[in-house]
C-alpha cells in the first residue's frame, strides 16, 4: 500500500466528515443549545467564533508508540 493510497483515503474521510459537519451544522447548533447546561446561544457560539475549529484523523496504524499525533497526522481547517 503507498503512502499516496493512504493519504488518499485519510483525505477522502476527512471531507466526508467535513461535508457532514457542513450539512448538519444547523441540527448541531440546535440540539446543543438544547442541552447546553452552560447557557450559550446559538448567536454567541458563532460570534465568539467557536465553530471555527480543526478537523484531524490520525489513523492508528500511524500513532507513535509514544505521546504525539504519529506520522500519518492530517487536519483540515473547518470554514464556514
Amino acid at each position: 500500500m503507498t503512502p499516496q493510497a493512504i493519504n488518499a483515503w485519510r483525505e477522502y474521510v476527512l471531507k466526508h466528515i467535513v461535508d457532514n459537519l457542513e450539512t448538519n451544522k444547523d441540527n448541531i447548533l440546535d440540539h446543543f443549545v438544547c442541552e447546553d447546561n452552560h447557557c450559550l446561544t446559538r448567536q454567541e457560539i458563532e460570534q465568539n467564533g467557536l465553530m471555527d475549529f480543526d478537523i484531524s484523523i490520525t489513523l492508528h496504524r500511524d500513532k507513535k508508540q509514544s505521546f504525539g499525533l504519529g506520522l500519518g497526522f492530517f487536519k483540515v481547517n473547518l470554514i464556514r
